[in-house]
């Protein structure tokens, strides 16, 4: 039978576990935030409209920024995949009218 690592040594492994996968899904969501406000921003201001297509172009622009370094194909499915989650999102909240 292995012998377990006492208590303290468990709970210090644990939360920095935890806290490592804290960290990176911090980044993640800053990522994703920064890029949709961002791109939403610059869409709004080309188009000069308000409305649920510049939701849904932000969220291709992020879902393609997110896939990317997987290659050309992955990005095409996320920038599919993160519009069509956008302007779900905008439909159930009822943003744009």
């Amino acid at each position: 039978e292995v012998p377990q690592a006492p208590l303290k040594e468990q709970m210090r492994t644990t939360m920095r576990a935890t806290a490592e996968k804290s960290m990176y899904w911090c980044r993640q969501f800053a990522f994703i935030t920064g890029v949709f406000s961002g791109s939403e921003c610059l869409v709004e201001k080309y188009r000069g409209k308000t409305d649920v297509w510049n939701s849904v172009l932000s969220g291709c622009v992020t879902g393609a920024a997110m896939q990317a370094k997987a290659g050309p194909s992955s990005a095409a499915f996320g920038c599919g995949g993160f519009a069509a989650f956008s302007l779900v999102i905008d439909s159930v909240m009822g943003t744009h009218s």
